[in-house]
């Protein structure tokens, strides 16, 4: 998944399904992505560098 926050990408490797359709779905995307996506610090749960990038 790539997010555009303020003219940047950010990409994130190996979401789940549900918390893709959670994050599509939630009444603020902001905040859940804040919660459950972003990381803090120099690495997330999701944080491409730290997580396998997936092949098309």
């Amino acid at each position: 998944m790539v997010v555009q926050l303020r003219s940047v990408y950010y990409p994130y490797c190996e979401i789940p399904g549900a918390t893709f359709e959670a994050f599509l779905n939630a009444p603020s995307m902001r905040k859940y992505y804040n919660a459950n996506i972003n990381g803090t610090g120099s690495d997330g749960p999701f944080d491409c560098r730290t997580h396998r990038l997936l092949k098309y």
